[in-house]
């Protein structure tokens, strides 16, 4: 009897995968304490990547690496700090008024809709409540935050130092891998790899520059609404912020920041104006972020698909939250690069599939 080996590969490959499945919520939370370590790493390399081409860019205007590498560091310590102590921490006083906000757009909501939602408006008012305590223990580091706080001071350590490592090995690196790649990997294999590298480098950046736009877009919208109601004035460089880190989460991300905004401005008494600028707003510039300037930004190639964009996003976040599905894309532009170049393979290999079966 002559054994199918092609079969009998895939039949120990499903049983692997099985296996993983069965195991994993054994091994979750392992996983998730190796994640969570190894995230200050993975940080530390992501920003190197991303600052490489900035590094050396300021060469080429005869700026010495280490001295490009300290003023770019530097300025990111400096903006995280401005952050924390003149972003959050004054905001913190004044955020609690959120329950006002939430429970005036769910009132709006139930009358629109003609329901009741008492019930849900409390859910949602003890989840922001609760959100509000354990942001304001972490920056006072009390309520047994003090771990917490002092890990989060380590891992701040660990990436500026990490990163700055990398940074300096980044060109010597890079060649080094460069050069085993050639001398090992097939031509294709090695293209592969160069447009993995291309794609996901145009794809950070682009990212980066979005997020800008973001913080300008919103930012500017509370600027203009702080004018006739002073109270946002505080609320200005948060709401920017939000928005820039919310742009990272594709499809979602601006829905949520429109949301934020508006939990923002019903927390002033006759808020009408407010929310018709908002409408004006969301009339207008998200349909430009997505018809006209982010098409403009995305160097890359690719044509990803929104369904399984969104899909990866979806899974992302299931198995790793927020982190998971800033990283979904990521992850999504490696597999649709590997499936173009390697598309004629996968077609090959199965039609040898079906003809043995």
């Amino acid at each position: 009897m002559k054994i199918n080996f092609r079969l009998l590969n895939i039949l120990i490959l499903l049983l692997i995968v099985g296996g993983l499945i069965l195991i994993y919520p054994f091994i979750a939370s392992v996983l998730d304490t190796a994640l969570y370590a190894l995230l200050p790493l993975i940080i530390a390399f992501t920003l190197a990547y991303i600052l490489n081409p900035l590094i050396n860019l300021m060469q080429k205007y005869k700026i010495p690496r280490w001295l490009g590498i300290f003023i770019v560091y530097s300025l990111s310590v400096l903006f995280i700090f401005y952050l924390i102590y003149g972003v959050i921490k004054p905001a913190l006083d004044e955020i609690g008024s959120l329950t006002v906000g939430v429970e005036n757009i769910l009132h709006e909501i139930g009358v629109i809709l003609n329901v009741d939602t008492s019930d849900v408006t409390a859910y949602v008012n003890s989840i922001v409540s609760d959100t509000i305590v354990q942001i304001t223990n972490y920056f006072t580091a009390s309520g047994g935050t003090v771990d917490a706080v002092w890990t989060t001071i380590i891992g701040g350590a660990v990436v500026v130092v990490v990163g700055i490592i990398f940074l300096l090995n980044f060109p010597r690196m890079r060649l080094g891998i460069r050069n085993y790649l050639a001398d090992t990997l097939k031509p294709k294999t090695f293209d592969f790899v160069k447009t993995i590298d291309k794609e996901l480098t145009n794809y950070l950046w682009a990212e980066v520059i979005i997020a800008g736009i973001q913080a300008v877009e919103y930012g500017g919208l509370m600027l203009i609404m702080a004018i006739f109601f002073p109270e946002f004035w505080i609320f200005v460089p948060l709401v920017a912020f939000i928005a820039a880190v919310l742009s990272l989460i594709p499809y979602f991300g601006g829905y949520f920041s429109i949301l934020f905004t508006a939990i923002i401005i019903m927390t002033v008494p006759h808020a009408a104006y407010g929310m018709i600028g908002l409408g004006v707003f969301t009339l207008i510039f998200p349909q430009l972020d997505a018809y006209v300037i982010n098409p403009k930004i995305y160097q890359t190639q690719l044509k990803l698909n929104p369904i399984s964009t969104i899909a990866f996003v979806l899974l992302g976040q299931a198995f790793f939250g927020i982190i998971g599905a800033i990283l979904s894309v990521p992850v999504q532009v490696v597999f649709e690069i590997t499936m173009n170049f390697y598309k004629e393979n996968i077609k090959s290999g199965l039609k040898k599939f079906n003809d043995t079966l």
